[in-house]
């Protein structure tokens, strides 16, 4: 049985010098496009909310709230 049961084994999965490459160069790209990212956006993100769109969130945020009171 013994035999078996080394059959239905998996070897380990040996990471190959392209694999590792290829992770290096994922990380780079990742870490790029983040750093664009934020460049092009960080400025705007933090730009307060006009207004209008508060005051429309609030009254959603008013409407769509359970009633305490009916309980």
């Amino acid at each position: 049985m013994a035999s078996s049961d080394k059959k239905n084994e998996t070897p380990p999965t040996r990471l190959t010098s392209a694999s590792t490459n290829r992770g290096k160069v994922d990380r780079a790209f990742d870490n790029w496009l983040k750093q664009s990212l934020h460049a092009m956006y960080d400025e705007i993100a933090n730009e307060p909310l006009p207004e209008d769109l508060l005051r429309l969130i609030s009254d959603h945020a008013e409407k769509s709230a359970p009633d305490d009171k009916k309980k």
